[in-house]
């Protein structure tokens, strides 16, 4: 990818872009957790197990609500995010959840999860979804710090998270829509 990104893409991701989604995912949770979560977990990371996941994910999208999109610059795939109905079961029906945001490295700092973030707020506003919500390892500075520029606050929220063989601490992060 070029130093500057001079033209990006949102698009609905569809089942085929599945193999894409997963290697996005895997490329930035390698470096975004590095030093966070496990090496053994990071280098565990299958692109083939994810695939799977993300093509049943995307096929299946309607019936649960879940919708994905992808971010293209120069080309090539490198982010996409996902959001639906809230999985908490404390949580009203009127919330909606952001349940993934990836970029891969090179386009970190670029503004462009920024345009992930606006295009899933606006898919769940559009869908009557009044709150969103973001579960964000309690570690994981640089994205909190992302979710409070945008607007989040963290709502008091937390739980263990699978991460691996063991588990680390999320919070939960809100903002109204």
């Amino acid at each position: 990818m070029s130093e500057r990104i001079t033209r990006a893409v949102i698009r609905r991701a569809q089942p085929g872009d599945a193999a894409t989604i997963a290697r996005v995912e895997v490329d930035s949770w390698r470096a975004a957790y590095l030093g966070l979560v496990p090496a053994s977990a990071l280098n565990a990371l299958s692109t083939q197990a994810r695939e799977a996941i993300w093509r049943r994910i995307l096929s299946h999208g309607a019936a649960t609500g879940t919708r994905a999109w992808t971010l293209h610059a120069e080309d090539a795939a490198i982010g996409f995010a996902s959001a639906g109905p809230t999985r908490d079961d404390d949580e009203p029906l009127d919330v909606g959840e952001l349940y993934t945001l990836y970029l891969l490295p090179a386009a970190w700092g670029r503004g462009l999860g920024a345009a992930l973030l606006d295009t899933a707020q606006a898919d769940l506003a559009r869908r009557r979804h009044r709150t969103m919500t973001i579960w964000v390892l309690e570690g994981n500075t640089r994205a909190r710090r992302f979710y409070e520029l945008s607007g989040f606050t963290h709502d008091g929220a937390r739980r263990p998270a699978r991460v691996g063989a063991g588990t680390l601490p999320e919070v939960r992060y809100r903002r109204a829509l």
